[in-house]
């Protein structure tokens, strides 16, 4: 009896792609971050308002290069948001450290917007930092002569007990910005300095001009807003009246001006002081 045997032909598979193996070893080899990657994924977290993500990815790519400007331009507000959600005062002033070297390594590259010069002024406001507030108080006031520009150059001076030059600079705005809402703060700053350089008439004189000026605007608001009192524009003179109203109490009670000290008491009282 013969047998029969039933032949099977090999089948070959045949592939274009790679193996199996070679895939793997494709997969497993490490994708080299560069700046701009981490910066496009911490912007992308960052906008996702992924804050702690964002801040490890944009810190490396500003460690491999420090002058950065896009991730510097990301990273410096990011480390402000982070401090202002941090509930231990030691981190948080830590944060507010690095956000302020950030954005004057941001200034000396040549980022120069008003945005920047304000937000290191509240920085080192914060930090208590007077001589950082008025150099960039001073660079923000030179390269956008504005009301505000004027009025945190004004603080700035006498915070670092430059009467001298508070003085001057008070008298530029009140002249350059009759108008501004900050102008009750002018005069309320006008009349402070003067009392530290022993001018207390002047300051005197000052601090009644303020009262008149702000007088008169808030019955401007009074006419244009019904809703007046509701408004910050007047709550910011209020706020300036009080404290020229209490200025004026202390050089009224050191002089012994009984009748003015009753008057200066009068209004405190109607304004719930």
């Amino acid at each position: 009896m013969r047998c029969r045997i039933a032949l099977v032909p090999a089948l070959f598979l045949l592939s274009c792609g790679p193996s199996t193996e070679s895939r793997r070893t494709d997969s497993a080899t490490p994708t080299v971050a560069t700046k701009e990657t981490l910066y496009q994924q911490g912007h992308r977290f960052y906008l996702q308002r992924q804050l702690d993500s964002a801040h490890a990815l944009l810190s490396r790519a500003v460690t491999m290069d420090p002058n950065y400007r896009d991730a510097l331009a990301d990273l410096a507000p990011l480390q402000y948001d982070l401090a202002m959600r941090e509930p231990s005062p030691k981190t948080k002033t830590g944060l507010l450290r690095n956000s302020r070297d950030t954005y004057m390594k941001l200034e000396s590259l040549g980022v120069t917007e008003s945005d920047i010069y304000e937000r290191l002024c509240e920085i080192a406001t914060a930090l208590n930092d007077d001589k950082t507030f008025l150099k960039f108080a001073k660079r923000n006031a030179e390269q956008f002569p504005y009301d505000r520009q004027y009025y945190n150059l004004t603080v700035a001076y006498f915070n670092v007990e430059d009467y001298t030059n508070a003085i001057k600079v008070c008298k530029e705005a009140i002249e350059k910005f009759p108008s501004s809402p900050f102008i009750g703060t002018y005069y309320r700053q006008l009349g402070r300095a003067y009392m530290k350089v022993d001018r207390d008439q002047t300051a005197e004189k000052t601090f009644y001009a303020g009262l008149s000026v702000i007088d008169n605007r808030i019955a401007e608001l009074r006419k244009t807003n019904p809703a007046f009192a509701t408004s910050d524009e007047y709550a910011r003179f209020k706020d300036d009246k009080i404290g020229i109203l209490i200025s004026l109490k202390n050089l009224h009670t050191t002089y012994k001006a009984l009748d003015k000290l009753a008057n200066v008491e009068r209004k405190l009282k109607e304004l719930g002081k």
